[in-house]
């Protein structure tokens, strides 16, 4: 039995969202991508916003995607820029260069340039720095 239809409707979301990070690995799901008719990147927009979510819903979400309160553009990225740097690539560089063979369409020196145009604006979070300066003291660590 369901004693919330707002805990059922929470529930029904996250199943889309579990379903869509088992297949795509995170749930920076695009606002009006639909999941078998569902609404899943509202339901995932409204997520992120939310305020009053329960400690047990943070985790289930986090344990699905640590990086899920980010903006899914931001996200998936970064996620890019990730695999480009596992796969050789470094964060030095022309900005116009690709994200290799796996990505060509990337261009992790245009994103990267972008990223510090929005942090000196003030228009990045707290947690986009903190994993855009984790990166560089990496590569700092990698280079030195």
């Amino acid at each position: 039995m369901i004693w919330s239809k707002h805990a059922g409707a929470w529930e029904r979301g996250y199943a889309y969202a579990r379903a869509w990070a088992a297949h795509h690995g995170h749930l920076a799901i695009p606002a009006t991508e639909k999941l078998d008719g569902y609404a899943g990147g509202a339901w995932m927009r409204r997520q992120r916003k939310a305020e009053a979510l329960g400690a047990d819903q943070v985790a289930k979400l986090g344990a699905l995607d640590e990086l899920w309160r980010l903006e899914p553009d931001w996200n998936r990225s970064y996620r890019r820029l990730l695999a480009y740097l596992a796969a050789g690539g470094t964060l030095d560089g022309p900005a116009n260069r690709t994200g290799g063979e796996a990505d060509p369409a990337f261009r992790p020196g245009a994103w990267l340039r972008k990223q510090d145009k929005a942090r000196s604006d003030g228009k990045l979070t707290e947690q986009q720095t903190a994993l855009l300066d984790a990166l560089h003291r990496h590569a700092e660590t990698v280079a030195g």
